[in-house]
């Protein structure tokens, strides 16, 4: 029975704990340059160049060029950053109403064109984290939540950088 039951389980599993091991199945063999972009505002400049930065890193992925450069090149791909946002909400409270807990969303679209055409999406992609306060006013403070939510914004922003590169690369 032990037996039935774990290979139900193999076969089952999704393959999530395989994303980002492929070897750019995503972006077509003949493709021999890339742009990266986004028209997403202040956290779409900020997730466009963390996911530049690990970009340049990779040494299996195509050469970043601008855009304006070859939009209608069959050979080039332009990757566009869309839907950016943060978000920072109250998800729990304490007795008297403050609350205590707070969560901290960064999610963004990456998609891929082709000669103005979209040939890849790789759905909303989010990375969050929480905030905990507390009910006394010295750990409640707006000052250290807002520090803390500075330091959180930057880690999440590279995470998601890794988590859309990660898509992009297994093709998830």
């Amino acid at each position: 029975m032990r037996l039935v039951v774990a290979l139900g389980l193999l076969l089952g599993a999704c393959g999530y704990h395989l994303v980002g091991q492929g070897g750019s199945v995503v972006i077509p063999d003949d493709v021999t340059s890339a742009s990266l972009t986004t028209n997403a505002g202040k956290d779409g400049k900020v997730l466009l160049a963390e996911l530049q930065q690990l970009w340049l890193q990779q040494n299996h992925l195509p050469p970043l060029r601008k855009s304006e450069d070859g939009p209608g090149d069959p050979h080039h791909v332009i990757l566009r950053i869309e839907q950016a946002k943060t978000a920072f909400v109250p998800v729990a409270f304490d007795a008297s109403g403050l609350a205590i807990q707070y969560q901290l969303r960064v999610s963004a679209v990456l998609q891929m064109y082709r000669q103005d055409t979209l040939i890849w999406s790789s759905g909303v992609v989010s990375s969050n984290a929480d905030i905990f306060g507390d009910a006394t006013a010295l750990a409640n403070n707006p000052a250290s939540i807002e520090a803390e939510k500075e330091t959180l914004s930057e880690q999440l922003y590279r995470k998601w950088a890794r988590e859309a590169l990660a898509r992009l690369q297994s093709g998830f």
